[in-house]
């Protein structure tokens, strides 16, 4: 990680600095997605670091993205314009298995994402052949009035029978195009539905994911802890042993207890 200059650097310093920014690599333009979390946002205030282009503070964030979900890290808090990406990492990365955790988690959102919007692009398939269907019945009814129009024109002494029959028919072909529009109406509406519901499932796969890293963040520093105790027992044994020289069966298996023991 390069050092970053403050703003109390000489302008002499100013072509190094452009050398050294002109030769980083692009990784570290790549800021990753980010989520709200109220103990760690605003800017950087405690030290004099600054983003490299635009030599204002850094801001804190929290990953929301693959194996570095819940890490802390300092980055371009620029909204508008040219973004400087990632400065620095606050938490180490996970360990192995909390990653495994993490991107199983993330490859099934987004295997469930993926089904969701295959579903929405076959029910917007059968909306617009549905769609289809009723623009081509909305035609034939036009062409139907049409010709009944120029029945009506060309027979003028029709019977009343049959124009009775006719205007039957016109008001069967309304009320079907009534039924196929408020179907429509429906489908359309339930779609939205559909999304909504979607939409809060989201936000709580969400939620679960950072519930669920936290935990086992917890249990992680317990086991840690746990470690720690038992390595201390087994220095303290050791140092006896030491005090007599080659030590004896009795302190010997004291040893073999405590890393049984672990």
């Amino acid at each position: 990680m390069p050092s970053w200059p403050n703003s109390n650097e000489t302008s002499d310093d100013d072509d190094e600095y452009m050398s050294e920014f002109s030769s980083m690599q692009m990784e570290y333009f790549q800021t990753p997605d980010t989520v709200i979390d109220p103990s760690f946002c605003g800017l950087v205030t405690e030290s004099d670091r600054r983003c490299i282009l635009h030599r204002q503070r850094a801001g804190k964030f929290v990953a929301f993205e693959g194996t570095d979900t819940g890490r802390r890290f300092i980055g371009c808090a620029t909204e508008d314009g040219v973004n400087c990406g990632l400065l620095e990492w606050v938490d180490a990365p996970w360990p192995v298995i909390l990653q495994r955790c993490l991107s199983k988690l993330w490859d099934m959102y987004h295997g469930e994402n993926l089904g969701r919007a295959q579903d929405n692009e076959a029910h917007g398939i059968e909306v617009a052949k549905l769609q289809k269907e009723l623009d081509s019945l909305a035609n034939q009814y036009s062409q139907l009035v049409d010709d009944v129009s120029k029945l009506f024109d060309y027979q003028d002494g029709i019977k009343s029978h049959d124009m009775d029959c006719t205007s039957q028919a016109i008001n069967e072909l309304k009320e079907k195009k009534k039924q196929l529009e408020e179907q429509a109406k429906i489908e359309l509406q339930m779609e939205k539905l559909k999304l909504k519901k979607e939409q809060r499932c989201i936000l709580q796969s969400q939620a679960d994911i950072i519930q669920n890293t936290r935990k086992a963040m917890k249990e992680l520093e317990v086991e840690k802890d746990l470690l720690k105790e038992e390595k201390k027992k087994l220095e303290n044994v050791i140092a006896e042993l030491l005090k007599v020289g080659h030590g004896c069966k009795e302190k010997l298996d004291k040893i073999k207890e405590v890393v049984m023991e672990e």
